[in-house]
Order: structure tokens, then C-alpha cells, then sequence
């Protein structure tokens, strides 16, 4: 499941990484396709931490040494769709367009067979102090990037620290090359940015998750070509 929703750039090459850290990884990446996979047929309430070990081939209580509860997943998905969304995106330079990039590429994966997943995952949001869950779980390491994207250069420099850091640097890049204003307010076009992100797939994940990459584009022409 894991290799349907995420893309592979490199070689799977984890020689110089410790057998400590790819089994750790490994197990964690085994919870996270289990999860997965029972989210596609199961609601999110009915998935029982028992079930996900048995498929991922690990004790009930070694559970807990990789995630300290079972809604960490959501948040441990993010980082890895953070640094999928760079790799994919961040091939040139930064700035309006590859803000774009990211939102169609998500819209995609939204479209497709993440449709469960994102509507949990937007539930999550609203629900959870995100922020201060992101110390209780370990961040993802190079290796389990590895085991995930393949070995690309520098890839253990990707940050795994979700939506608004990627908004972020990209209005920085946009602000010092002249694509908008040196006076916009990055931190309220980031609100704004990540409104967007969140609020068009509640209105139509449910009716026409089809119609959200064409709605994010249309939004987000609207609000970065807005003169400042």
C-alpha cells in the first residue's frame, strides 16, 4: 500500500545504515502499510492495534516502541507525504509554481486511492494539537526514507515537518526573486495557503474529489496574482 500512494527516486541502497535503524524502520514502514491497507476497507474507530501487529509480524506491546498511540500514524504519514511532496516537487527552484506543484500532486493522490486516508487525516487535524504530538513520535530517519523513496542525493537533509515549513520557504523564495511583494505578510498568506489546503477537500472529497486539483489551482491563482 505504501508503494501505491508514495513514489520511488533512487535505488533502494541502505548498506551504510546499522541494522538497528532499518529494522526500526522497517517495522514502523510494516505498521504504517497495515494501517493503511485496513484504512481503505475499515473505518478509522474499528482498527485495532492488535490487528495491525498481527500484519506487521510484531508484538502487541512492541507496538508502542514505534508509535505511543495509534493516531501517531496520521502524523507520521505526513512527514513521509512532506518529503515525498519535495522530492517530487522541489526539482527546480522554489517559489508560485512549485507551491502549485505540490497542491496537484496532492490532489492527485487524493483523487486516487487516498480518499479514506485524506478524510481521516483532515479529522486528525481538527481534532489533535498537532504540534505537540510532533515531540512524542521519532522523526523520520534517513534510512526509513531510503526504504521508502530510494537513495537520492542529500535525501537525509529533506525535512519531514509537514505542509506549512513547504508553504513557507516557497513564499520566502517568492518574496526574494520578486514573484510577489517584499511587503506581503508570509505568515497570513500561509494561513490563507493552508486553508485552502484543507478546506476545499472537505467540501468535495465526499462529492467530487475529482474537482479538487482544479479547485486549488483556481484558489490559488486567485490569492498569489492578488496585487499586494
Amino acid at each position: 500500500m505504501i508503494s501505491e500512494v508514495f513514489k520511488k527516486y533512487g535505488p533502494d541502497d541502505i548498506s551504510k545504515y546499522g541494522l538497528r535503524d532499518i529494522k526500526f524502520g522497517r517495522a514502523r514502514l510494516a505498521i504504517l502499510d497495515a494501517f493503511l491497507q485496513s484504512l481503505a476497507k475499515t473505518p478509522y474507530e474499528q482498527i485495532l492495534i492488535k490487528d495491525l501487529c498481527r500484519a506487521a509480524e510484531i508484538s502487541e506491546p512492541s507496538f508502542y516502541n514505534y508509535f505511543p498511540r495509534k493516531d501517531d500514524l496520521f502524523l507520521y504519514f505526513i512527514s513521509l507525504w512532506s518529503v515525498d511532496a519535495q522530492l517530487h516537487c522541489f526539482k527546480d527552484t522554489k517559489g508560485i509554481s512549485t507551491i502549485h506543484k505540490v497542491y496537484s500532486y496532492t490532489a492527485r493522490q487524493m483523487s486516487r486511492q487516498a480518499v479514506p486516508l485524506m478524510k481521516e487525516i483532515i479529522a486528525y487535524q481538527a481534532k489533535t494539537n498537532v504540534s505537540a504530538r510532533v515531540s512524542q513520535i521519532k522523526p523520520v530517519s534517513a534510512a526509513e526514507k531510503i526504504l521508502v523513496f530510494g537513495n537520492v542525493p542529500d535525501i537525509e537533509k529533506i525535512p519531514d515537518q509537514g505542509l506549512g515549513p513547504i508553504i513557507r520557504s516557497n513564499l520566502e523564495a517568492a518574496k526574494q526573486s520578486g514573484e510577489i511583494s517584499s511587503k506581503v505578510n508570509i505568515e497570513v498568506i500561509g494561513l490563507i495557503l493552508g486553508s485552502l489546503f484543507f478546506g476545499i477537500p472537505v467540501l468535495l472529497l465526499h462529492s467530487h474529489p475529482e474537482a479538487i486539483e482544479a479547485s486549488f489551482q483556481l484558489t490559488l491563482d486567485y490569492v498569489l496574482k492578488k496585487p499586494f
